[in-house]
């Protein structure tokens, strides 16, 4: 009986591992934990509205809408399709020159090379 004790609870902590794992991996570490630290919170905020309006200033990158916008202490995140290489750097250069950004993840890809 003891050694089926063990088993199982070595199963369960399996299935809590993979299940956290997988949760995280589809949801993003931002929705388990705070999306900023309390410093930061305001500041994050404006700084994708900032970016969210050079989007929509910048029609060339296509719909704003189809990049995704998230900032995180200071730390500006696109993802998303653009018509071209040129724009994914051009994206960055205009990001990071919007106020208290203090990094730029780019994730932008150009819409030939879908993912």
């Amino acid at each position: 009986m003891q050694k089926l004790k063990t088993i199982s609870t070595a199963a369960l902590a399996f299935i809590v591992v993979t299940g956290f794992t997988t949760f995280t991996s589809l949801t993003g570490c931002a929705t388990l934990f705070p999306k900023c630290a309390p410093e930061y919170c305001a500041s994050d905020k404006q700084i994708t509205a900032d970016v969210n309006q050079i989007f929509r200033e910048h029609t060339e990158f296509g719909p704003p809408a189809t990049v995704h916008i998230q900032t995180i202490n200071g730390v500006v995140y696109m993802s998303g399709p653009v018509d071209s290489e040129f724009e994914v750097r051009r994206a960055e250069a205009l990001v990071r020159q919007v106020a208290n950004v203090k990094d730029v993840e780019n994730n932008l890809y150009p819409r030939s090379n879908s993912r």
